[in-house]
């Protein structure tokens, strides 16, 4: 059994599986809520557990590329509720979560695509099967018009802040007509985890999110008068 959050967006939610199965999941919409809804939707989750006369055998976690707040507020909550169970906390890319909850639609290599800052996303490219495998692909970091290449069928993720602008224009047209909008739920983080048990962390400090912006250090210059 294990109890899974998804933080990385404006999506709250929460669930716990057991042997391939949801057995019971939570979730709210809105900007800024993750600080309100998190805390009591695991405090049902785990009375869920109790009432079924189970103990959670694992924690997971959408580790991002996400939302800073959201990220931040989700890997406190769920270290401090592992450090207090005694259990290890599996980290989930955010797209991970979402390639497999898109594993029975899509066919070919299919884009993730997240909204950083500006007009840059984060990007990373999945072979879909059948078989519901999930590899973790390297991620990559660029501005959406450069999104388009010719051997991906297919584009998924959470069009928002800018670059659903961006879709709808001529220019993006043939990401467009490719693109499939997909949330990143705590079922699939749940589902996921439980076939990466053997990553779950016990050694909290060195987990750290996957924010959605990439900054640069710049040396300070001094102005000229």
């Amino acid at each position: 059994m294990i109890i899974a959050c998804d933080t990385s967006s404006v999506i709250c939610s929460v669930a716990v599986s057991d042997k391939g199965t949801v057995l019971w999941e939570k979730e709210a919409t809105g900007g800024q809520i993750h600080i309100e809804k998190l805390s009591p939707f695991i405090k049902e989750a785990l009375d869920y557990c109790s009432s079924e006369g189970k103990h959670p055998e694992a924690l997971a976690i959408a580790i991002g590329p996400g939302s800073f707040n959201g990220l931040r507020i989700g890997l406190a909550t769920m270290k401090a509720l592992a450090v207090a169970l005694e259990l290890p906390l599996i980290p989930i890319p955010t797209t991970d979560a979402m390639a497999y909850g898109l594993t029975d639609k899509l066919s070919g290599t299919s884009r993730a695509v997240i909204y950083s800052h500006r007009n840059f996303v984060h990007y990373a490219d999945y072979k879909n099967s059948p078989s519901k495998m999930i590899v973790t692909p390297e991620f990559k970091y660029g501005a959406w018009d450069q999104l388009h290449e010719k051997h991906i069928d297919h584009y998924f993720g959470k069009a928002d802040r800018g670059f659903d602008k961006w879709l709808e224009g001529s220019e993006a047209q043939e990401v467009q007509t490719k693109f499939v909008h997909a949330d990143a739920k705590a079922s699939f983080v749940a589902l996921l985890a439980e076939s990466r048990t053997d990553m779950g962390i016990t050694d909290l400090d060195e987990l750290e999110p996957l924010y959605n912006a990439v900054y640069e250090a710049k040396k300070w210059v001094p102005p000229q008068f």
